[in-house]
């Protein structure tokens, strides 16, 4: 219309070829029926046990069961949980963020007791005590392994290069190859679907706070583990960004706003209530802590604007809730660009929006240290995480540099031309192991130069992110009809 200076992201013009969202129904019976074969299927099906990697908080918990999935379709695997390690998990985590002296044994949120469907009614077939680890040398498609159990840090360290897979008989569905951000999509759509219960306390919770639209959804993420992925916001900040919205969309007056911090939330009804009408979840009598997580992330998805960090697991679960609820296309701002949280792995994530047409991109960055060499050629060296790896020390520059190297590959053909384990099939084993260490120290010394970040550009301690590129970049993700330096 004339005046219109925004446009959401599921309005703008899309070729019917880029448009994925039409294959979500395919998508979604392909996870069900993978993961619910009939009942008689369920006593010989394979199963992919997975387990989470420490006390970690929900949006972690998805985001290693979308990598999950990824290795279970692909494999021909059920993916179930380990309840044992899930019901500790979730209440120490519980215990944890809500101070909580005292926690209802819910378990897995898709257990018996949880709020989300389940994964698989196939659950109670797959067996921890006779499962057999996912480490090197054993094949996940083996159809002689009944039970393989996958944890974070193995899929991590041990399966690196498969952290970003996505399975041929879900991308097999779409006429090209699709992008991370459609597939994480439609596997955060199928991992949080709301039960009847749950369904029920999100409905009641819409009708006392007064849910209309236009909304603006705000996640706030301000834990104190926060300052290891990525730099805090203060309010001010998101509510600038609720101002940028409301500029380009005269419509929108409302916030939805939840955060770890319930103190964060209190300030900024105090502060801006005035400006905008906020709301919140009220606390219910006998609502138990994750009602209220699930919810916020629920609500997050259903709002038509969504104001986040894409540096956090919760809220890029909400960001693929919200594309999913319009068609892969949100309308978001993300207060920063970079996802910190495969950098453990050797990997960084970043987002991108095409303002053209609404869609989205992750990109996927090896942090690897790149090695020049003198013939031109770039090698990665893929770090050793293992607390018993073996540190090899070279002269380079006049001063040691040591290392704990696991493989060393060329950047433009993939070709492994180092690799630690080289000698474990060799009778003399110390000799090969010499031979070994001294054409590491060869690399390490004939390098002309060391990218150590690699391809990454954010270096993040216990202190906080020190950035290698200028200033903290936002994503605008909508159609602007202004030149952007005016917004």
């Amino acid at each position: 219309p004339p005046g219109t200076v925004g446009v959401r992201s599921d309005e703008l013009p899309i070729h019917p070829d880029a448009d994925t969202s039409r294959f979500s129904g395919k998508v979604q019976r392909l996870f069900f029926a993978s993961q619910h074969p009939e009942e008689a299927r369920c006593e010989a099906a394979p199963f992919l046990i997975w387990e989470p990697w420490g006390i970690v908080g929900f949006g972690a918990q998805i985001l290693g069961l979308r990598v999950a999935l990824a290795l279970g379709l692909g494999s021909g695997r059920v993916v179930v949980g380990n309840p044992e390690w899930e019901n500790n998990l979730v209440n120490s985590e519980l215990k944890w963020r809500f101070n909580l002296s005292e926690v209802p044994n819910t378990g897995s949120p898709w257990g018996p007791g949880g709020s989300l469907e389940q994964l698989s009614h196939c659950a109670h077939h797959s067996s921890v005590p006779d499962s057999v680890r996912l480490l090197p040398g054993v094949d996940v498609t083996d159809p002689t392994i009944s039970n393989v159990r996958v944890s974070g840090d193995l899929w991590g360290v041990e399966n690196r290069e498969h952290i970003f897979d996505i399975p041929s008989a879900a991308s097999d569905l779409l006429p090209e190859a699709p992008n991370l951000f459609w597939w994480w999509t439609e596997t955060t759509a199928y991992l949080h679907r709301p039960t009847p219960k749950l369904q029920t306390f999100i409905d009641a919770q819409k009708a006392r706070m007064g849910w209309k639209h236009p909304i603006i959804g705000i996640h706030m993420r301000l834990g104190h583990d926060k300052n290891r992925e990525a730099q805090r916001f203060p309010n001010k900040y998101y509510i600038q960004e609720a101002r940028r919205i409301r500029a380009l969309f005269p419509e929108v007056g409302t916030i939805f706003v939840c955060s770890d911090r319930r103190g964060a939330v209190d300030k900024m009804i105090a502060e801006y209530g005035g400006e905008f009408e906020i709301m919140t979840q009220p606390r219910v009598e006998g609502a138990q802590p994750m009602d209220y997580v699930h919810t916020d992330l629920t609500l997050l998805g259903l709002a038509d604007f969504l104001v986040f960090t894409f540096s956090s697991n919760f809220g890029m679960a909400a960001l693929y809730l919200n594309s999913f609820n319009h068609n892969h296309r949100p309308s978001y701002i993300s207060m920063d660009d970079l996802f910190e949280g495969f950098r453990y792995y050797g990997h960084q994530m970043t987002l991108a929006h095409s303002s053209d047409t609404g869609t989205n991109e992750l990109g996927v960055r090896n942090c690897a240290p790149q090695l020049s060499q003198a013939d031109g050629k770039t090698l990665l060296m893929i770090d050793d995480k293992r607390e018993d790896a073996d540190e090899i020390c070279a002269e380079r520059g006049g001063q040691e540099d040591c290392r704990t190297p696991r493989t060393v590959r060329e950047q433009e053909s993939g070709v492994i031309v180092w690799d630690s384990k080289e000698c474990e099939p060799v009778d003399d084993y110390d000799a090969c192991q010499d031979a070994l260490r001294n054409r590491f120290r060869k690399i390490i010394s004939g390098a002309t130069s060391i990218r150590e970040k690699g391809d990454c550009e954010e270096e993040c301690d216990d202190h906080g992110c020190v950035s290698l590129a200028e200033g903290n970049r936002r994503v605008l993700g909508f159609g602007i009809r202004l030149p952007r330096e005016e917004l």
